[in-house]
């Protein structure tokens, strides 16, 4: 990718996330990026080609979220199921600080056009796979990405927003069951039963 792509990119992102999808014209990102509409033009011929390489970029951001995740993580119980979790909601963001604001924006604005999502639709069925084949049971490991995939999408399609406490809350709770800890208890509601000490030491 060229410097000057890169920075249309980067400035397309930056219009989506301060002014919406609506004002992601040609005119305002050449503005945005200190390029001529023209130069614009040069690397992306159409508003679908620049959507489609936001899309693009974003994916293979995650992907890279999610890779230096797995890769920083000594423990095998779980890595991968953890790396998702840390890369779709971590703190900070191992995605950028644009990422969630400019992708939800961009995902949901091209929603009704599935053929243009088709980089998403690849990304989230190659993480699937890889998620099953971790170590934690199948089951559980879905249960944690849909739960994950439900808190984003929620929130970055501005259907609803989480007090920030109880979103620290739900990331921390599904990593610890990544760690087969903290796993719900009957006799307490479904709240776990509180670790000793050494455990919680040890954590």
């Amino acid at each position: 990718m060229t410097e000057t792509r890169s920075a249309i990119l980067e400035a397309a992102e930056r219009v989506v996330t301060a002014k919406g999808v609506a004002s992601l014209t040609f005119e305002e990102v050449a503005r945005e990026a200190g390029v001529s509409k023209g130069g614009v033009l040069y690397h992306f011929r159409s508003k679908d080609a620049l959507t489609e390489a936001m899309v693009e970029r974003f994916v293979e951001r995650f992907d890279a979220a999610f890779e230096a995740a797995a890769r920083d993580d000594q423990n095998p119980t779980g890595r991968r199921v953890r790396a998702y979790v840390r890369a779709t909601v971590g703190e900070p963001p191992l995605t950028g600080e644009l990422f969630d604001r400019a992708n939800g924006a961009i995902t949901a604005a091209l929603a009704k056009y599935p053929e243009r999502l088709e980089a998403v639709r690849l990304q989230s069925e190659r993480t699937q796979r890889e998620i099953e084949s971790d170590t934690l049971d199948p089951v559980l490991a879905t249960i944690i990405r849909l739960a994950i995939d439900g808190l984003w999408l929620a929130e970055n399609f501005n259907l609803m927003r989480f007090d920030p406490a109880l979103k620290a809350a739900v990331g921390e709770r599904l990593t610890e069951w990544t760690h087969l800890r903290a796993l719900p208890d009957p006799m307490r509601g479904g709240a776990p039963y509180p670790m000793p000490d050494i455990q919680k030491r040890r954590a």
